[in-house]
């Protein structure tokens, strides 16, 4: 084996944890904030939870099973929770909250174009 080939084989399984650990991280980070939006749980909280995640859940099948074009796609729509994470950012009240969807929409698109570049280029595969 070649060094390149040996560090594809192991990075990419380091990467996928990230990638889960940054997803697991974004949809626990929703529900923090419908806590804090509601006040403590309620009966809303799970709704506002499943609107905000949603878009994320349909995902899980595909980033467990490590199809490419599911990593892809993710990290197209990881932008869009960017842009509303930087919007929550700049209301004082939430900062803390907005910071940290930042933090973790930012690491989950970083590990996800990493992922896909050392597994296209590990692999010599298209999306």
């Amino acid at each position: 084996m070649t060094e390149s080939t040996t560090n594809a084989l192991v990075w990419l399984p380091r990467l996928q944890r990230l990638v889960l650990a940054s997803y697991y991280g974004l949809l626990a980070c929703f529900l923090l904030g419908a806590i804090v939006a509601l006040e403590g749980i309620s009966a809303a909280t799970p709704v506002i939870w499943l609107i905000q995640a949603i878009p994320l859940l349909i995902f899980a099948r595909g980033l467990h099973q490590k199809r490419l074009r599911t990593y892809a796609w993710m990290s197209f729509v990881v932008l869009l929770y960017f842009c509303n994470a930087v919007l929550i950012a700049f209301d004082p009240e939430r900062r803390w909250l907005g910071l940290l969807e930042v933090f973790f929409t930012v690491s989950l698109f970083v590990v996800l174009v990493i992922y896909i570049r050392l597994f296209r280029n590990h692999y010599q595969v298209g999306i």
